[in-house]
């Protein structure tokens, strides 16, 4: 148990000397040797955790989207798109500015190491894959394969941009607004467009 403990404080000081360094200098230019001295760890402890500061960061990107891809299919379920509840669809979205909310510092600390756009193409290939899988359970039938494809990934990419620009505007609407936005946005207005 204290093994435990100690990793955690271990990770936990690793978590905030990337991002207090972020706030003094670019991505590139922090070395290994920068995070360990403001983590007061040593070298050889960064590397028992990471090989190097990209993996540190495609961590943080895994994590970012295994939780959002666990709230979505644990959420988002029925054999068409009538069965999703309106209530329920509502919930989900604000359960998603609320975990983007709660992750704030971790999801700019990507964006400023990897770049937007690499968050981005990250972020919507994953998302890609979920409306994909959903669309198929859902029955969605739309004019082409290649329409489809072309709509999740205006879809996808919108949602990225809109998330970001809330997180980097430093949350300042509510998540009950940003669900709004959404919703008008999305459902409201290109799924009822193609008739979905």
């Amino acid at each position: 148990m204290k093994k435990d403990l100690r990793v955690q404080k271990t990770l936990h000081a690793i978590d905030q000397a990337i991002i207090a360094l972020l706030q003094k200098k670019p991505f590139e230019n922090i070395t290994i040797q920068d995070i360990s001295n403001e983590a007061m760890i040593n070298r050889g402890t960064f590397y028992s955790y990471y090989k190097d500061k990209y993996e540190l960061i495609e961590s943080y990107q895994e994590s970012m989207m295994t939780d959002i891809e666990q709230l979505l299919y644990k959420n988002i379920t029925g054999s068409s798109f009538k069965d999703v509840d309106e209530q329920h669809l509502q919930e989900t979205i604000l359960q998603m500015f609320q975990y983007l909310k709660d992750n704030r510092t971790r999801v700019l600390v990507i964006a400023n190491s990897l770049g937007p756009a690499t968050l981005a193409k990250y972020f919507s290939q994953h998302m890609f894959n979920f409306y994909k899988v959903k669309s198929r359970e859902f029955g969605v039938e739309l004019d082409s394969e290649i329409f489809t494809d072309y709509l999740i990934t205006y879809i996808t990419n919108a949602h990225i941009g809109i998330f970001l620009k809330w997180l980097k505007g430093g949350c300042e609407e509510s998540i009950e607004e940003m669900a709004m936005f959404i919703e008008t946005f999305t459902i409201n207005g290109v799924f009822k467009t193609v008739g979905i």
